[in-house]
């Protein structure tokens, strides 16, 4: 049997922050739940956390900044990666067709799409596509209602 093993490029340190807030949050929950300064419940098939000290203030506190910082942290590290890549290409030849990905995508909070995308165009795309099947879900919702 043969293993071949790629080379990986390990993730940057920076990014493990919103990692150990994470888990930090996460383990001040379950200090909370354990000590009785919060609450569990299960709806449907999901966990619901539920509390009123300063421990579960403080952990959702740090859940939420995770998010955030780790959503900051990977648009400084695309910027630099995009920067790079800039940079590299510019060495290269021209003759060399050039392909570039595009990509979108569409969240729909309640009946309301919101709709993202590498470019303008397919952005709008997915726009549409959004408005399509927030009219199809409240079709069947008011059909089986």
């Amino acid at each position: 049997m043969t293993v071949i093993l790629s080379r990986v490029e390990p993730v940057r340190a920076r990014l493990w922050i919103p990692i150990a807030m994470f888990v930090a949050g996460m383990a001040l929950i379950a200090t909370a739940v354990a000590t009785g300064e919060a609450d569990v419940s299960l709806v449907i098939v999901f966990p619901v956390f539920s509390g009123s000290s300063l421990l579960f203030l403080l952990a959702t506190l740090l859940i939420i900044s995770s998010f955030i910082v780790g959503f900051v942290l990977m648009a400084m590290d695309h910027e630099r990666t995009e920067e790079r890549v800039e940079a590299a290409s510019e060495g290269m030849s021209s003759s060399a067709p050039r392909s570039r990905t595009e990509y979108g995508g569409v969240v729909l909070l309640g009946p309301i799409p919101i709709a993202f995308g590498s470019n303008k165009k397919v952005a709008l795309i997915m726009l549409v596509v959004g408005v399509i099947l927030a009219i199809v879900v409240l079709v069947v919702l008011l059909a089986y209602a």
